[in-house]
């Protein structure tokens, strides 16, 4: 099977509205594609390429992990460095290199909007799964916390300082956390509503939930994550809204030869396994193919690096042949759909575009 059928078996499934391609290497010749609709609510609109998309969790590599590093370099903080050093009442034990690899124990996703505020107040709260360095567990709550960190060291906002320490150098003009009204009819919508996340909190959290007044529009230019969209957008773990061709610029970042943020010898720390687990391989923000349960797929090398997003974003990069995958969907639009496999359809789709466009 081609790709390009397998994507219109997908789109005619409804699997996703739409899809935006970008694959090839760094090193050679680069395929930039695009098929079917940016929405089909309120009414349906063809997708473009150019189209800007919320990336969800990408926002942690891209923006927080980067970040992180470059203040690293420059010797404003150390990866052993205890979180408690910038926000009080953690744990000694709790390092900055166990937020970045997600193995701080602190759990997972709690909807902190629904208490208040102060999402650190929340956070530190909260009862840890594990003990710090024992297990890794996804915490979106942990790159919030990263966030926090960055802020009480540059004393900026978090995007501010995004937006100076990387957006703005590398020249990006189509990525934002906060987009501009102006730009609002080029973002590919989300959900109806926050539907998924107010099905979850209310039935994990009823006191809490039961009198908050859930969103109900089409998400469309504003952010789809409940925690990040309380803070305005100003969150580590998610926020950042671009394009396929800038995220594939900020993708040099983390290539030795490539990068222009950072030293080329600080970028083996998004390569390297830092985690002493069988099951889940963690490096500086990323997750390795060499993991046990991955969706870059055994198409790629096992030195390939990844993340995905809820919205229904990844990039997946190779080191040696710098190349780079990148797939853009909104398949929560209009409504998520727990029920598809959504890693195991980026993984075929690799396999299929690495054949069909001859990528090494």
């Amino acid at each position: 099977m081609k790709f390009e059928s397998y994507i219109q078996e997908l789109l005619n499934r409804k699997v996703f509205p739409g899809i935006t391609i970008l694959a090839g290497s760094h090193k050679g010749e680069v395929t930039r594609k695009c098929y079917g609709n940016a929405s089909v609510e309120p009414q349906i609109e063809k997708l473009k390429y150019n189209y800007i998309y919320d990336i969800a969790s990408l926002t942690k590599p891209l923006i927080t992990s980067l970040l992180t590093l470059i203040l690293i370099e420059n010797g404003d903080i150390r990866e052993d460095s205890p979180v408690r050093k910038f926000l009080e009442g953690f744990s000694d034990d709790i390092k900055i290199t166990h937020l970045i690899t997600h193995t701080s124990g602190i759990r997972a996703w709690y909807p902190l909007y629904l208490s208040e505020k102060n999402y650190v107040n929340v956070i530190k709260g909260l009862k840890p799964e594990a003990k710090p360095g024992k297990k890794v567990i996804y915490s979106c709550l942990g790159y919030i916390l990263l966030a926090e960190i960055v802020k009480k060291v540059t004393g900026r906002d978090f995007a501010d300082a995004a937006d100076e320490m990387i957006i703005k150098k590398l020249g990006l003009k189509n990525t934002f956390f906060k987009v501009p009204v102006e730009r609002l009819s080029q973002c590919v919508p989300t959900e109806r509503g926050n539907i998924y996340e107010s099905s979850l909190a209310t039935g994990e959290y009823p006191d809490l939930s039961g009198k908050h007044k859930w969103r109900e529009n089409i998400l469309r230019g504003e952010v789809n994550d409940g925690n990040s969209f309380f803070l305005g957008g100003d969150s580590g773990n998610a926020g950042l809204f671009s394009t396929a061709d800038e995220i594939f610029k900020m993708s040099r970042e983390f290539y030795p030869e490539f990068t222009t943020l950072l030293k080329p010898d600080t970028t083996w720390k998004f390569w390297r396994n830092i985690t002493p687990f069988k099951r889940s391989h963690r490096s500086f923000g990323f997750k390795l193919n060499s993991s046990f349960i991955t969706s870059g797929g055994r198409s790629l090398s096992r030195k390939a690096i990844g993340h995905s997003g809820f919205t229904g974003t990844s990039i997946w990069m190779e080191p040696d042949s710098a190349n780079v995958f990148i797939l853009l969907t909104n398949r929560i639009h209009p409504v998520y759909d727990p029920g598809i496999n959504f890693n195991s359809i980026r993984r075929k789709l690799h396999k299929l575009i690495k054949k069909d466009l001859n990528i090494n």
